[in-house]
Formats: C-alpha cells, sequence, structure tokens
C-alpha cells in the first residue's frame, strides 16, 4: 500500500512538473511582452524543455522499474 502511494504521488509530481514546464513555454511563446528576469527567453525555454525532459524520463523509470506488473 506505501509502495502505491508513493509510485501515485511521483507521477503525479512528473505529471505536474510537465505541465508547469509546458506552461511557462507557452506564455514565453506567446505572451508579446518580454518581462525583466527572462531577456534571455531562448536560454529559459531551453531550461524549461529540460525540466520537461527529466521529468518524463524519472516517469519512464519509475514506470519501467517499479510500475504495477
Amino acid at each position: 500500500m506505501a509502495r502505491e502511494i508513493i509510485y501515485n504521488a511521483l507521477i503525479k509530481k512528473y505529471e505536474a512538473d510537465i505541465a508547469d514546464a509546458n506552461t511557462k513555454i507557452t506564455l514565453l511563446l506567446t505572451g508579446g511582452r518580454i518581462i525583466p528576469e527572462h531577456i534571455d527567453i531562448t536560454g529559459e525555454v531551453d531550461k524549461l524543455l529540460g525540466k520537461i525532459e527529466e521529468a518524463e524520463s524519472r516517469m519512464a523509470i519509475l514506470q519501467r522499474v517499479y510500475g504495477r506488473n
């Protein structure tokens, strides 16, 4: 039971990380305004893509190694 709770929590965390990064990328690419903290938009999008890649990779490993049989 604890294994399933932890597994589900991690899946939700990775899904939320992916959704958060996708939302930020969409806003940066379609916002039309440059926010002073985000002058390097390409660098920011690149970092966010890295976060998506990391979350997707971790979720795939979790599902492959520890997923339900």
